[in-house]
């Protein structure tokens, strides 16, 4: 099958930008060890060139403090074409004004026709045309997937808003496309108050590799009797991570009887180091700063709970990762693997970014007896098992072309 894939980004080894999302490229590369030809089209933004100056130097005068590494790569700005593990990846900027604005009729129309010659050249016809991220991709799915008679799918991200939906009239486009999915079961019941759908949508989850299905198959051993806690928690030291409440949320609740490791790098890390102190409990917090993603599994696999309650976070593969390795796993509400996470059974969900919150939820696993942990230890392992990145692939193009598609790879 030929799968043409528009996206707003993909991953590519000189991008600059630590925060741009890899999902596409997951699907993608995965997609094509299942047989398939597939061929991503990057519809990138490319700006006047003193926007880019601009935002250098306050990118220079805010990297201390703030999250800024979603800023613009000038990588992007130009034409060029890569191979992703066998998929063919064609950047084709397009130019605005305004960030997060609209593109121009004559900039889409443009673009289109960028596109129609580009597969020509590549002697591609799409049986499938899917996107991800409105802005522009929701106005080319449904015009290329007429112009081939393929079958469409789109795929919101966190753009699934009213705001959103209604400043770029994304229900004229909706209309169009045979299959929409999310990236979790919240936002898919968010946008059913105000968008109408031609199917029941479907939910885009992601995998993780299938090797570490292969390498940790098993549920490692735990001695879940300790008073004392062993709690992880993995991501960019930025706000939105909410670090700091999980630092307030343990003092508050778990007074000395836990320890915390802190993997990952950032602007707050001094901020959270003087937030452990303030709370009394920087003997009990470790910050170890990034690590390989080989070593988090190993510190997963020694401790008893995973912890990250972010706020805006579509979907977090370290979620399935700890799952994998038994951690009873705390994720955000409405964070992307609500659908996943069941609260309770094989994991809790917690408000984002409250530490009030956690601090109960801490609480209802101090009062858990050994044989409770253990037994959501295990459902949360036999979970991720069916989250691997050849099924998750899987289930998505079954959902975009509407039936089970044979894998010719395997």
């Amino acid at each position: 099958m030929n799968i043409l894939v528009l996206a707003s980004e993909y991953p590519h080894e000189k991008d600059t930008n630590a925060d741009r999302t890899k999902i596409v490229g997951s699907f993608a590369r995965e997609w094509v060890r299942q047989g398939h030809r597939v061929v991503v089209i990057v519809d990138s933004s490319t700006f006047p060139a003193v926007y880019y100056a601009a935002a250098n130097r306050l990118k220079r005068l805010l990297t201390r403090s703030f999250d800024v590494s979603r800023a613009p790569d000038r990588l992007w700005t130009k034409r060029f074409r890569y191979d992703d593990h066998g998929v063919t990846v064609e950047n084709l900027p397009m130019v605005k004004y305004i960030p997060h604005g609209r593109f121009s009729k004559a900039v889409i129309r443009k673009q289109l026709d960028t596109i129609l010659d580009l597969l020509a050249e590549l002697d591609f016809r799409p049986d499938v045309v899917t996107g991800h991220w409105v802005n522009p991709q929701l106005m080319l799915v449904p015009a290329l997937a007429e112009h081939y008679q393929a079958k469409s799918a789109f795929v919101f991200h966190a753009d699934y808003t009213k705001e959103i939906c209604d400043k770029f009239n994304a229900q004229q486009y909706l209309d169009r496309i045979d299959h929409v999915g999310f990236r979790s079961r919240s936002a898919a019941q968010a946008a059913g108050a105000y968008l109408r759908l031609r199917q029941e949508p479907f939910i885009a989850a992601s995998g993780i590799p299938d090797q570490f299905i292969a390498q940790h198959g098993e549920l490692p051993r735990r001695d879940f009797a300790s008073p004392r806690l062993r709690l992880i928690t993995a991501a960019r030291l930025v706000e939105y991570k909410k670090i700091d409440a999980i630092i307030e949320a343990a003092a508050r609740q778990l007074d000395q009887g836990f320890e915390l490791i802190i993997a990952g790098d950032g602007p707050l890390k001094e901020k959270l180091q003087a937030h452990a102190q303030a709370h009394r409990v920087a003997e009990n917090v470790k910050l170890i700063g990034q690590i390989s993603r080989e070593e988090l599994q190993e510190r997963m696999r020694t401790s008893d709970v995973f912890v990250l309650i972010s706020k805006r976070e579509t979907f977090g593969l370290v979620y399935i990762e700890a799952m994998l390795h038994g951690c009873l796993v705390i994720a955000s509400r409405f964070g992307g693997v609500d659908g996943i996470i069941e609260d309770g059974v094989n994991g809790f969900l917690c408000e984002e970014g409250n530490a009030a919150a956690l601090a109960e939820t801490f609480g209802r696993i101090a009062r858990m007896t050994a044989a409770e942990k253990q037994q959501m230890s295990a459902a949360a392992h036999d979970t991720a098992l069916q989250y691997s990145d050849s099924l998750a692939a899987r289930r998505y193009l079954d959902h975009a072309v509407g039936q089970p598609i044979e894998a010719k790879g395997e």
